[in-house]
């Protein structure tokens, strides 16, 4: 059964959709922008194992981002502080607190100026291959994505899928780069990675006073082990674990490693 779609609105007036299902200690699993449509990832059979086992002992709530999914789309404030509009509307609807956060890649950011603004909130801070400082994810891999965003928008999903799964996977991959089209536009995704360019939050690492595990697979190219080195080298006590696996995405590969170390934080 599909958990029941809700609305928050943010302080400047955007509307972001929300579900949350189970009981316990929240958990609010932040959305990755490019793969976020609530109803279409509840219905991908490769992350239904995660969310069952989550929800066992959880209340697991996620949103779209503002621009993405069922959120309200017609938006083009993609900045660091308009994200933690979206993550603030939805746990301030809720009365959440306190409650744990899990953000992977580009959401990284986004929650580590949450936990700084609002430590007394934020239980536990769980980051999935992420980064402080967005310029720092540069590669020639990431500027040809870069090059292909600009012209060729199926190409780039298509692209990005691949880059995600595995060259193997052809027929999951197909799949992945549909949901990316109906996760966003083009000229959302544009303007999103505009804004990203400049996100840089290295000066609140050593404010932040929430506990925090850094996980990053070893063998993951699309994004450096450092990054993840230097989060957890700059955030007080915070906990490094280094999985085994080529998957960038803790849904696929070894989960149960993953569940574990979440369990086990």
């Amino acid at each position: 059964m599909e958990p029941r779609i809700q609305y928050a609105q943010t302080k400047d007036g955007v509307s972001i959709a929300f579900y949350t299902v189970g009981e316990g200690m929240p958990l609010v699993d932040m959305p990755v922008v490019l793969d976020s449509h609530l109803q279409l990832l509840w219905k991908a059979p490769e992350f239904r194992p995660s969310y069952e086992h989550l929800v066992d002992k959880r209340q697991l709530v996620r949103y779209d981002a503002r621009g993405t999914g069922l959120s309200e789309r017609d938006v083009d404030d993609f900045s660091l502080d308009a994200l933690v509009l979206d993550l603030e509307a939805v746990v301030d609807h809720l009365e959440l607190e306190p409650f744990a956060l899990f953000a992977a890649f580009y959401a990284g950011p986004v929650a580590i100026a949450y936990a700084a603004r609002h430590p007394e909130r934020v239980s536990h801070l769980i980051l999935w291959h992420s980064f402080a400082r967005a310029r720092d994810t540069a590669s020639p891999q990431t500027r040809a994505l870069a090059r292909l965003l600009d012209t060729d928008w199926e190409t780039y999903t298509e692209t990005t899928a691949h880059t995600m799964l595995g060259w193997s996977e052809s027929e999951a991959a197909r799949r992945l780069a549909e949901r990316y089209r109906e996760s966003m536009s083009q000229e959302a995704m544009k303007a999103f990675m505009r804004a990203m360019r400049g996100i840089d939050v290295t000066d609140l690492l050593p404010q932040l006073e929430v506990p925090t595990l850094v996980l990053h697979r070893r063998q993951v190219r699309f994004t450096q082990v450092d990054l993840s080195r230097g989060l957890a080298a700059r955030i007080p006590d915070a906990r490094l674990a280094l999985l085994e696996g080529t998957s960038p995405t803790p849904s696929l590969g070894d989960v149960d490693a993953v569940l574990v170390a979440i369990d086990e934080f």
